[in-house]
Formats: structure tokens, C-alpha cells, sequence
């Protein structure tokens, strides 16, 4: 779904669209951001490596993983911690952007990225945007299941999806 509109933003190689939410809330944002972070990357994680721009996403999952460990190390925190601070700004904007034409009351938060301490990062940062820049939202509610349930995030959600009714037939 569209994120954000400008014509350079960030494509993804399962849609001809640009600036899906994908590419600036999940693990594909944290990859993209993983070099400006600080994070000690080897060639094929570059954020324009082919394999970075492919639709699989174990690379994705391996760079990650490189900036979840990258965050416990107390040298480097500082500089990674930016990575979520940055994707926690973007989940503020998308959640007020959402809210034009959604009542957004509630927000379950779900995947690898939200994974330990910057995870925390990102809910911190998301809330500061709606308190000050949009304070009318600013009572939705987030939410965050155990760690494991975080990292199942689309199993969690496709369980939690309601049931559709049949359209009745004339």
C-alpha cells in the first residue's frame, strides 16, 4: 500500500510500485538503513546488492541479524539505535497518514524488527510523532505480544484476521 509517494522512493521486487509500506516498516527498512547505522556490512548486504533487491528475504533476515547484534554492543549503539529511531518516525507518520481514512484505535506491533531493545526504540519514537505532531491520536494504543510471537508477526496477524461474510446473491 502506498507509504510514500515520491517517485524515487525505495521500489520492491513484488510490486512495479514505489514506496510500499514494506520497504520502511519492517526488516527491508532496517536493511536499507543497516550501513548508515554503523553496521559492518559485507558487500552482498549493500543496500543496492542485487540480493538486496531480490524477493527473498534471507538476506534481509542475516543483515538483521547483523543489526540486532550490532545493538549490543555498547560502541556501536549509539549509531544503530538510529535505525529504529528512524523506523519508529516513519510508523508514527504511516499510523497518522492511516488514520485520514481509518480509525485507527489499536496497534499490534509484529516482526523480526520489532525484536528486542530496538523495538522499543521504534514504539518510543512512534509515539513522540503522534504526541507532537499529531496530539489527536495520540490515545492509540500500541501493542507487542512475547518475542517469539513477534518474529511469527504474519501468523499472528493472518490468525487474528476477522471472518468475511458471504455477499448475498439476489
Amino acid at each position: 500500500n502506498p507509504f510514500d509517494l515520491n517517485p524515487d522512493a525505495p521500489g520492491n521486487p513484488w510490486s512495479p510500485h514505489r514506496g510500499d509500506a514494506a520497504m520502511y516498516l519492517g526488516q527491508r527498512a532496517a536493511t536499507r538503513l543497516a550501513k548508515k547505522g554503523g553496521v559492518d556490512l559485507p558487500a552482498d548486504m549493500m543496500p543496492d546488492h542485487p540480493n538486496m533487491n531480490a524477493a527473498s528475504h534471507v538476506p534481509h533476515a542475516q543483515c538483521l541479524k547483523k543489526i540486532q547484534a550490532a545493538m549490543k554492543d555498547p560502541a556501536k549503539e549509539p549509531q544503530v539505535s538510529k535505525i529504529y529511531q528512524t523506523i519508529g518516525v516513519y510508523l508514527g507518520y504511516g499510523i497518522a497518514q492511516y488514520c485520514e481514512y481509518l480509525p485507527i484505535k489499536n496497534v499490534l506491533i509484529l516482526g523480526r524488527v520489532t525484536t528486542g531493545h530496538g523495538g522499543e526504540i521504534m514504539m518510543e519514537w512512534a509515539k513522540k510523532v503522534l504526541a507532537t505532531e499529531f496530539p489527536e491520536l495520540s490515545h492509540i494504543k500500541f501493542h507487542t505480544p512475547s518475542e517469539h510471537m513477534k518474529r511469527v508477526g504474519q501468523c499472528v496477524a493472518a490468525a487474528a484476521l476477522p471472518e468475511l461474510k458471504k455477499a448475498r446473491t439476489a
